[in-house]
């Protein structure tokens, strides 16, 4: 028998189960009803995420109480968390799938170091300017204010901009605005600290 297709002909995903997460951890303490809110919020989103990224939505319960767990005793150690419950939830639980699916994505490997240095070279022109590209894009999301680095997050789990100023209390404009302004920030003053040191040998 052929799966179910929706209009467009693509196969039609299973409906979304209903959610149950326990009151209390593993220590007996409960678990903040803040996070209990925000993860029955959430399920619908992390269902249908688990579904696409592992391809067993049946696990999705399971990850979902786990970081919900997590983040109820991170709440009580860290209260600032709060602030920005809903988006520190997703971010853990984004990070708890990708550990999943690297999980099962390992490759096993035979053979020498000399091997796979020399089946498996670095192929980019200039690999060092990649290298340093990416150290660069590093030190600035870790320079990024709380809130910016929370919009990065929301952003690389595709919620568009007017999902994101709603969860902010502002326009999708006013959220977008805000974070180039914040990473452009953020770069000018690398740059500003990169001539100075210049300046600075240049002296000695």
């Amino acid at each position: 028998m052929s799966e179910p297709k929706d209009q467009k002909g693509q196969p039609r995903s299973a409906p979304v189960p209903p959610f149950w997460i326990r009151p209390e951890d593993h220590l007996g303490q409960a678990v903040d009803s803040r996070v209990l809110v925000s993860s029955r919020r959430l399920w619908p989103w992390a269902y249908r995420h688990v579904e696409r990224e592992l391809s067993d939505g049946a696990r999705a319960a399971e990850l979902l109480e786990q970081v919900a767990l997590d983040v109820s005793s991170r709440l009580r150690l860290e209260p600032n968390i709060s602030r920005n419950l809903n988006g520190y939830l997703i971010t853990a639980f984004h990070h708890r799938v990708r550990r999943e699916r690297l999980k099962g994505c390992r490759l096993a490997y035979e053979g020498l170091l000399p091997d796979l240095d020399a089946k498996y070279r670095l192929s980019t022109p200039d690999w060092a300017s990649v290298i340093e590209s990416e150290l660069i894009l590093r030190f600035i999301v870790s320079c990024l204010p709380h809130e910016l680095r929370h919009m990065l997050h929301y952003r690389m789990l595709e919620f568009s901009w007017k999902q994101i100023g709603g969860f902010m209390g502002i326009s999708a404009k006013q959220a977008r605005s805000r974070f180039y302004y914040g990473v452009q920030k953020v770069y000018d003053a690398l740059l500003q600290d990169q001539a100075k040191h210049g300046e600075h040998k240049e002296r000695r």
